[in-house]
């Protein structure tokens, strides 16, 4: 039988599921929820991507930022990675390494936050008035959006630089699996920890 994918462009957790079951979860009992099956990733992604409205993922011509973040345990080094594009055109390249130890308790979640922060920091940079960040860790879309209380410095900092780019551009957040093989989320990946031994 070959294999579906299930994208589900509304729901609790928008993004790309391998299972029924796993998609079914995020649609039912969802008011109006939007989602399909696919033969292939691309497709189900371009079908994510072309969702319409305020507050929705990203359509055709929009800028998308794929960030993640890693971690070395024995250097106590935090690092991102980031890949913005758009219509498939990866457009930048984006990592960087750091050590603060206020940050580095927090592990590879400081990456990850910073990796949005400099997505969008590019996004404003080169003139962009919209962008959505795909990522993998909950917390990017939550600190950013009230919905989950900032306890630790990274997750306090994350919000105070959000807000003042907020005024400068619309930031949507769509939820992506971590390492389901998304293209863009693994090279995001990939650049997070080539950061770390650079």
């Amino acid at each position: 039988m070959p294999k579906k994918y299930y994208a589900v462009r509304k729901g609790r957790k928008p993004g790309i599921y391998s299972t029924w079951p796993e998609a079914q979860k995020q649609v039912s009992g969802y008011p109006s929820a939007q989602f399909k099956s696919f033969q292939t990733q691309d497709e189900a992604q371009a079908y994510i991507n072309n969702a319409a409205g305020k507050n929705s993922i990203a359509g055709p011509d929009s800028l998308i930022a794929y960030v993640d973040g890693s971690f070395n345990k024995r250097t106590k080094t935090y690092s991102y990675g980031v890949v913005l594009l758009i219509n498939d055109t990866v457009l930048a390249e984006l990592s960087n390494s750091a050590k603060d130890p206020k940050y580095a308790e927090s592990f590879q979640i400081a990456g990850e936050c910073f990796g949005a922060l400099n997505a969008i920091r590019w996004a404003i940079e080169n003139n962009y008035k919209d962008i959505t960040i795909y990522y993998d860790y909950l917390g990017i879309e939550m600190w950013a959006t009230g919905q989950w209380k900032a306890n630790k410095t990274v997750s306090q900092d994350y919000i105070k630089f959000f807000q003042a780019y907020q005024k400068k551009i619309n930031v949507s957040f769509v939820k992506v699996k971590a390492h389901t093989g998304v293209l863009y989320n693994e090279r995001a990946d990939e650049l997070a920890k080539q950061a770390l031994t650079a």
